[in-house]
């Protein structure tokens, strides 16, 4: 009997072992297909991205103290460098310093689509100066590229959309749909001018079939054993919140520590919450992702686990708990950022606090994420507060399978060979959040290839990734008449 029971159970496992691989093998790879000729970058292009990197349009933490020289100077950067945009187009300055350009449409029945950006960017450390191939701030065009502060956040973004509508304006060019063009000046920090473009556009019965933000990009650097670019697009964006971890208990001198300080609470407590992490879920974009470049793996024991999430979910979730990135696109993050408390080397500090940012998953609550903050610490010293200037849940998500994210699919198609198109999450802010009030079309994408410098050392645009992007939007406002149900 007991013989006979084993018989069953291998047989069993060979048939589970033939359907795992029989419908793996059925997975194929997303089609291949050739983009079109790519067009030359206008003239003008390269020296007006230099000169929009040249200007430090830095976003201030304090918004009432912006700096309003260089702010000035980028928005005469952009009446010199695009006369036709600025005499064709109807311009509307938003919070002193985010713009509104509206190119009408010949079929005002239609809704618009929104192409979108910031030309803010975050500060250089004085003490990294010397370490940049060309200083931050010199717009150097070298090495095929061009050198310098927020050349890849997000001016990339900004000017490349500029040199398309100019370069339309001056062929002659009509768009059926209406294009809003949408610059904040300050996404790095608060939002705020984002926020009042929203606010103006509802106010005037705005709403977007199709709206287009930095955030995913091409990427043949990210997933081992796929020869294929992977191109991510953005249908989500996690939420944001930041709290205070607070610890009082009566401090005194130092030569005569009680068994435990406000630091020992306080420091306990951060371990433990960086030692559990909250409970990984695949999300429907991830899934469909995971499949999809799944699919097109060479290694067939990756193929096997990313194709097969019905009964390997468990084997995907600790391979992309592995890496930072994937990791955050998988679970709700916490990590302390700035911690306070002492006064002098000898007096035991009778506070201390900690800040502590979350990146919150799809699905999931700022609520839920101070309830396993105090389940994990377990310490009712501890006080938990949301703080900060910004907080906010996670975002709806755009339908993969709508109008928007087909139109963006395609026009990625059509400017990247042989690509792999995916939708993520997006584990970062930006200012498209804001916009999801007035479209249910919000897309994040660039078409940069594994951007050089984000945020750090030797940013740089690739004059090969400028000119994809040029093409990029081109192929948007050509496309977006027919890719929208009418």
């Amino acid at each position: 009997m007991k013989y006979q029971s084993i018989k069953i159970l291998m047989a069993t496992l060979l048939v589970f072992l033939i359907i795992i691989i029989v419908h793996t093998l059925f997975q194929k790879p997303w089609p291949a297909q050739k983009a079109k000729a790519l067009l030359p970058l206008p003239d003008s292009a390269i020296v007006h991205m230099s000169q929009a990197v040249k200007i430090p349009t830095i976003s201030p933490e304090d918004t009432l103290h912006i700096d309003t020289l260089h702010f000035g100077q980028f928005n005469q950067f952009l009446t010199n460098a695009y006369p036709l945009i600025h005499q064709q187009l109807k311009q509307t300055i938003v919070n002193g310093y985010s713009y509104i350009y509206q190119w009408d449409g010949t079929d005002i029945t239609l809704a618009p689509i929104i192409l979108m950006g910031h030309y803010d960017i975050v500060p250089v450390e004085k003490a990294s100066n010397n370490m940049w191939h060309h200083p931050p701030f010199s717009g150097a065009v070298a090495d095929n590229a061009i050198w310098g502060r927020g050349s890849v956040d997000d001016k990339s973004g900004v000017v490349s959309i500029l040199e398309t509508v100019e370069q339309l304006l001056k062929e002659g060019y009509h768009p059926k749909r209406t294009v809003l063009l949408c610059f904040g000046h300050n996404e790095e920090s608060t939002g705020t001018g984002a926020i009042a473009i929203v606010d103006t556009l509802q106010k005037r019965g705005v709403r977007a079939d199709l709206v287009i933000d930095e955030g995913g990009e091409i990427s043949t650097e990210k997933m081992k054993n796929i020869p294929r670019p992977i191109a991510f697009i953005g249908v989500a964006e996690k939420g944001y919140a930041t709290f205070q971890l607070k610890v009082s208990i009566p401090g005194g001198h130092s030569s005569k520590p009680a068994r435990e300080t406000a630091i020992d609470v306080l420091s306990r407590a951060l371990y433990q919450l960086r030692s559990t992490q909250m409970s990984a879920t695949i999300t429907a974009p991830v899934a469909t992702f995971l499949n999809r470049a799944g699919a097109a793996s060479t290694n067939f024991l990756n193929k096997v686990l990313l194709t097969n999430q019905w009964i390997f979910s468990w084997a995907d979730k600790r391979i992309l708990s592995a890496n930072p990135e994937s990791n955050a696109m998988i679970r709700t993050t916490i990590v302390p950022t700035i911690l306070e408390s002492g006064v002098r080397e000898n007096v035991i500090p009778t506070v201390a606090t900690a800040i502590v940012n979350s990146r919150i998953l799809t699905g999931e609550t700022t609520q839920q994420v101070i309830q396993f903050m105090k389940n994990t610490i377990r310490d009712e010293r501890v006080e938990i507060t949301v703080t900060g200037d910004f907080n906010t849940e996670p975002s709806a998500a755009t339908d993969m399978h709508g109008p928007a994210f087909l139109a963006v699919q395609q026009a990625i198609t059509d400017v990247i060979d042989n690509v792999i198109p995916v939708p993520f999450i997006m584990i970062g802010a930006t200012d498209s959040r804001s916009y999801r009030k007035i479209s249910n079309g919000v897309v994040n994408f660039s078409a940069l290839k594994d951007s050089k410098g984000y945020h750090g050392l030797n940013e740089r645009l690739p004059i090969a990734d400028y000119k994809r992007c040029y093409n990029f939007y081109r192929t948007i406002i050509a496309n977006n008449a027919g890719l929208f149900r009418e």
